[in-house]
């Protein structure tokens, strides 16, 4: 997967760039997470002391370093992000384009043309997706929120990881795995689709003359079923991970209440101390979310990615006759 990838960046010469993007841009989330639940935990704190200076400070503080975050994340993506994106991304359509016309007519009729057109208007964008900066934020956001979820209470945190670990574990085993093979599949029905359309429309005439129309509709038909049936599997798939929300996510926030009000009754754990470890998973279970997603478009988009290192990496014409 990372090689695919470096063989993209360094065709256009900017792996350090989107690195360095993604370095930008990884601590933000967590950042916000970190500010919520001190927010949380010193202003209830502060409430159940009946101390109104450390509310105000609180509020006041809270205030400067979400409007930091804030200014910060949108320089970045306006700045830096979005430009640097849009240079890269055309900078490959340009490459190839630029392969794709110097190969010879016979490679470039043994694909349809629906393929080629994938390749330039789908294929290209498959390598700047949100998917690899949200990966690298995700697993910011989980090592970060666990690491101060320990910090605050080790049982809390014991807790939260058994909920947590099986969420993971299955939305890679369940959906994961399958979805580069359904993208694949996917985006090769969406190219016989559009070659099928493509020869609906120029051989209108020619067919209307032979009496071939309900040929090629029935032709066009079919590719779109295909089309929609590859589709179909991957929302499939998809909804299968939205099922297991409710019964890691809800049931974790229902766990850990249930545990913690005996925690307080104690005087182990204050109210402000819970409203933070809630906090914290948040930045924990929403990061984990993110990363199983990210995951799975990373690997639906390898298949995109694998077709332009293919295609790439073709001889043309003027490298085999000198």
């Amino acid at each position: 997967m990372f090689r695919e990838m470096s063989k993209i960046l360094k065709t256009i010469n900017s792996g350090w760039r989107f690195v360095f993007l993604i370095l930008l841009r990884s601590p933000v989330n967590i950042a916000m997470t970190f500010v919520n639940a001190f927010f949380l935990q010193q202003a209830f704190n502060g409430i159940m002391q009946n101390n109104s200076r450390q509310l105000i400070n609180t509020c006041v503080i809270f205030g400067i370093a979400s409007l930091c975050i804030f200014l910060y994340n949108g320089s970045v993506w306006s700045v830096y992000a979005a430009p640097l994106v849009t240079k890269m991304e055309g900078t490959l359509r340009i490459k190839l384009f630029r392969k794709i016309s110097s190969l010879s007519y016979e490679k470039i009729e043994a694909l349809p043309q629906g393929e080629w057109l994938t390749r330039l208007n789908i294929d290209v964008q498959m390598p700047f997706s949100e998917s690899w900066p949200h990966t690298a934020v995700a697993v910011v956001n989980i090592c970060v929120s666990l690491y101060l979820l320990w910090c605050l209470d080790t049982a809390v945190f014991g807790w939260i990881l058994l909920f947590v670990i099986p969420h993971i574990a299955f939305g890679q085993l369940l959906i994961a795995r399958a979805m580069p093979g359904l993208n694949k599949k996917s985006l090769a029905a969406m190219a016989q689709n559009t070659d099928e359309l493509t020869t609906l429309v120029t051989c209108a005439d020619v067919a209307a003359l032979y009496d071939g129309q309900e040929y090629f509709m029935k032709r066009f038909e079919k590719s779109s079923r295909d089309l929609l049936q590859a589709n179909m599997k991957m929302h499939a798939r998809n909804a299968l991970g939205t099922g297991i929300l409710p019964l890691f996510g809800l049931g974790g926030y229902l766990t850990l209440l249930i545990v913690s009000s005996g925690w307080i009754a104690e005087g182990r754990l204050t109210f402000g101390d819970l409203t933070a470890a809630f906090s914290y998973r948040g930045g924990v279970l929403p990061g984990a979310l993110m990363l199983i997603n990210s995951l799975i478009s990373i690997q639906a988009g390898m298949a995109g990615i694998r077709r332009l290192n293919v295609t790439l990496a073709e001889e043309t014409e003027e490298s085999i006759y000198g």
